[in-house]
């Protein structure tokens, strides 16, 4: 995959929030201008056609620039051409996935350090959480703690997303063991969204170089 290299090179891991007066569309806009070099698109909400639509618009505002993972549905990211697909516990299982999907990247939510262990060798990336509680999934996972999802982190061997009710004040501890921070709410909620992301595009970056 040509674009795969932006994987290695992203610093904030944006996903796109439904429950904010921005679309999805508009989020993506932001986002790329602003230097995001990965982005999960997650709505579940919207019929299958205009989720497909949706989604088409997407890819072409993320071009070269930018990659372009859609949440759980494998179906839909096959449909549009979008770099991969991320797939939650209660997902089709990652494996299956691999075998005949072709030049897609596949990444998988863990939730402690076995499952972590079980997917780095089929995952393209392995998201951790959560870290804290969050308010922007229902159905979460019992929080971690900053200490024990950076142990897990540190043992994974491909990138890595830290994930869930991640602050501002968290960076700079997170981003020594992780690849990847995904905050969603004190990005997207919490002030003018093109400010936010450079804001913690350009923290993260920091805290990694030092």
């Amino acid at each position: 995959m040509e674009k795969k290299h932006l994987l290695y090179e992203a610093n904030y891991y944006y996903i796109t929030d439904q429950d904010i007066d921005l679309s999805p569309t508009e989020q993506a806009q932001i986002a790329v201008e602003n230097g995001i070099k990965i982005l999960q698109y997650r709505e579940k909400s919207k019929s299958d056609r205009e989720l497909y639509f949706e989604l088409k618009d997407i890819v072409d505002i993320c071009g070269d620039k930018t990659l372009l993972i859609v949440n759980d549905r494998v179906d839909l990211a096959l449909s549009v051409g979008a770099d991969g697909v991320h797939l939650g516990q209660d997902d089709l299982p990652p494996e299956r996935v691999k075998e005949f999907v072709e030049d897609m990247l596949v990444g998988v939510s863990t939730h402690n350090i076995e499952q972590a262990k079980q997917y780095q060798d089929i995952a393209d990336y392995i998201g951790i959480g959560p870290v804290h509680q969050t308010e922007t999934k229902e159905d979460a996972d019992p929080e971690l703690g900053i200490e024990k999802a950076k142990n897990i982190a540190e043992i994974v061997e491909v990138p890595t997303v830290a994930i869930g009710g991640i602050e501002e004040s968290d960076l700079k501890t997170l981003a020594g063991s992780f690849d990847m921070i995904c905050a969603i709410s004190s990005v997207t909620r919490k002030g003018e969204l093109s400010d936010r992301i450079r804001y913690f595009e350009e923290k993260i970056d920091d805290a990694k170089r030092r």
